[in-house]
C-alpha cells in the first residue's frame, strides 16, 4: 500500500472515531449538562495525550511553551466546541457537521484582515458557492428552520479564529502540545461553568438545547460513565490519527480526505437514528463539501499556511 493510501485510511479512521464520539454526545445531550460531558472529555484526554508527548517529544517540551497563549486558545476551541455540541441537541449530526465545514471559508476571510493575504477571485467564488450550499441546508424560510440552527456556523467562525491565532502569535508548538493544553482549558473552563451555573435550571419550556446547556450536572450511572470516557478517548485516539496522517504525507494532498467526515455521520446517523437528509439538505451538502475542498487545497498549497492545514478539520 502506498504512503498516501496509508495515511488517508488513517485518516478515515480518525474521522471515524471522531463521528462516534460527536454520536455519543448527541444521545447524551439528554442527560448531562454539555460543560460536564467537556470536562469528562478532557480528564480522560489529557494522561492519553501525556503519554503521546512524552514518547515523542518528552515531558520537558511543556516547559517550552507559553501556557497563557494556550489558555487563549483553548478558550476559543471551547467555544467552538460548545456551540457545535450545543446545536447538536436540537438538530441532526449531519446536519451540523456539514455546516462546521465552513471553517475554511471563515479563515480563508479572515486571513484578509488580521494577516494581510490577497484572496483570489476563484476562491471568493468558491466561498460564494458554499454559503450558497449553507442557505440550502439551513433553509431559513421554512419552519424547520431555528436559531440554533446557526450554532455550527458560529463554531467554525470561533474554530477559524483559534487556527489563524496559531499563524498571528506564531505559535510552533506541537500539535500534541496544543490539544493537551486545549484539554486542560476544557476541563478548567468547564468546571468553572459547572459552578457558576449551579443553581440555575432551563425553564419547563426550554427547547432541547438551551437545556444541554443549563442542565445540572448529576453524577453519571456506570454505563453512562464509560460512554462518557469514550468521548476523550475517541478524542486523543482521533487526533493520533490525524496526527500521523499528515506526519506521512503533504498537507495538500492530505486535507480533503478531511471531508470523509460527513460519510461517517451520515452512516452513523442513520444506523442510531434513522435519519437521512432530504434532497436540498444533500445538494447544500455537496456544495459545502465542494467548495471546502477547493479552498482548503489552496490553503494547503501554500507555504504559509501549513500550520492551519495540518490541523485540518479535526476540530478537536
Amino acid at each position: 500500500m502506498s504512503s498516501l493510501l496509508q495515511a488517508v485510511a488513517i485518516v478515515a479512521i480518525g474521522k471515524f472515531l471522531f463521528a462516534i464520539q460527536d454520536v455519543i454526545i448527541k444521545e447524551m445531550s439528554g442527560g448531562y449538562p454539555v460543560h460536564q460531558i467537556l470536562t469528562i472529555r478532557g480528564l480522560v484526554a489529557i494522561p492519553i495525550l501525556l503519554v503521546l508527548i512524552h514518547f515523542t517529544h518528552g515531558l520537558g517540551s511543556l516547559r517550552q511553551h507559553h501556557p497563557g497563549l494556550h489558555l487563549v486558545r483553548g478558550t476559543l476551541m471551547l467555544a467552538a466546541f460548545t456551540s457545535f455540541y450545543i446545536a447538536l441537541a436540537g438538530i441532526s449530526l449531519t446536519t451540523a457537521t456539514a455546516l462546521f465545514f465552513t471553517a475554511p471559508f471563515f479563515i480563508t476571510l479572515l486571513s484578509i484582515p488580521l494577516l494581510g493575504e490577497q484572496v483570489g477571485l476563484r476562491r471568493f467564488i468558491s466561498i460564494t458557492i458554499g454559503f450558497v450550499g449553507v442557505l440550502m441546508v439551513l433553509r431559513p424560510d421554512t419552519e424547520s428552520f431555528n436559531l440554533f440552527s446557526l450554532l455550527p456556523i458560529v463554531a467554525a467562525f470561533f474554530y477559524a479564529c483559534c487556527q489563524l491565532m496559531v499563524r498571528v502569535a506564531r505559535m510552533t508548538d506541537p500539535p500534541a502540545v496544543m490539544s493537551l493544553y486545549a484539554s486542560v482549558a476544557f476541563v478548567v473552563l468547564g468546571s468553572l461553568a459547572g459552578l457558576l451555573l449551579a443553581g440555575i435550571n432551563p425553564p419547563q419550556n426550554a427547547d432541547v438545547s438551551s437545556r444541554f446547556l443549563l442542565r445540572p450536572w448529576s453524577m453519571p450511572g456506570t454505563f453512562d460513565l464509560v460512554l462518557l470516557a469514550m468521548t476523550g478517548l475517541t478524542s486523543a485516539l482521533g487526533f493520533m490519527c490525524s496526527s500521523n496522517a499528515y506526519q506521512r504525507e503533504p498537507a495538500s494532498n492530505i486535507a480533503p480526505f478531511e471531508y470523509i467526515m460527513i460519510v461517517w455521520v451520515t452512516l452513523l446517523s442513520y444506523l442510531v437514528w434513522r435519519e437521512v437528509p432530504d434532497l436540498p439538505t444533500m445538494a447544500g451538502i455537496a456544495l459545502i463539501v465542494g467548495s471546502g475542498i477547493y479552498v482548503l487545497r489552496r490553503e494547503a498549497k501554500k507555504e504559509s499556511v501549513k500550520s492551519i492545514a495540518y490541523a485540518g478539520l479535526t476540530r478537536r
